[in-house]
């Protein structure tokens, strides 16, 4: 159980980091 929620988690940051640093560049553009 504990290993599906270091999957789900690193998942997570895989996917969320990339979005945040995204919506950080458009914040940055549009300024």
């Amino acid at each position: 159980m504990e290993l599906l929620i270091q999957l789900t988690s690193l998942l997570l940051i895989v996917i969320a980091g990339p979005l945040v640093i995204a919506l950080l560049f458009l914040k940055q553009g549009n300024l």
